[in-house]
């Protein structure tokens, strides 16, 4: 039963993510970047996805947050930088109990900062995400995050693009989790040399 409603929350959760929401100039529209919040969450330590589909709206709320505060002045080193350190402050913050939506909310902001570090070159299609993949956990899943976000992944297609920033943001997801002292023993299901694994069948 469990399972069944972790399946349902997911569902309800990538619903959200394709509610309406305003398209950005270039690159990622919002829409786009709440598909990449649902789907990294997929692949999640259980507990974590568990909670992030409970708290979904408010994981959506911090990716519409982030994104509306964008200058787009920033290279995409620094969006990786600042996805290890909002990495750092995320594992930190569970470890001090703080409230879960509050959670949800700032790994919202680590989603966006990884949809901006790899934006595609090409306009994406309205069906660049239909097929996203998870492309695995690197043989060391539980590296530094900085090491974790610069990691260099397929990224010369939008859909390489999408997939590149999915699996960045689910291995940074992990490594939270891990760090706060929760159970990451799922990520060795998933190892980067037997994927990729599809998002949704």
């Amino acid at each position: 039963m469990r399972c069944r409603l972790l399946f349902v929350s997911l569902a309800a959760l990538f619903a959200l993510a394709l509610s309406s929401a305003p398209a950005r100039a270039t690159g990622w529209t919002l829409a786009d970047e709440r598909r990449m919040a649902a789907d990294a969450a997929s692949y999640a330590p259980p507990e974590f996805k568990r909670q992030l589909a409970k708290h979904s709206r408010r994981l959506m709320q911090g990716v519409s947050d982030a994104s509306a505060g964008e200058i787009g002045t920033r290279d995409a080193a620094a969006h990786r930088a600042a996805a290890a350190r909002g990495a750092r402050a995320l594992a930190e913050s569970i470890r001090r109990h703080t409230p879960f939506d509050e959670i949800a909310y700032q790994a919202g902001g680590i989603v966006h900062e990884l949809a901006m570090a790899i934006q595609p070159g090409a306009a994406p299609t309205a069906d660049t995400s239909s097929v996203a993949r998870f492309l695995g956990f690197s043989a060391e899943p539980f590296a530094a995050p900085e090491k974790l976000a610069a990691a260099a992944l397929p990224s010369g297609t939008p859909r390489e693009c999408y997939d590149a920033s999915v699996t960045l943001t689910t291995r940074l997801l992990a490594w939270i989790w891990k760090t706060a002292g929760g159970d990451a023993s799922s990520v060795a299901q998933y190892p980067l040399s037997k994927g990729p694994y599809a998002v949704r069948e």
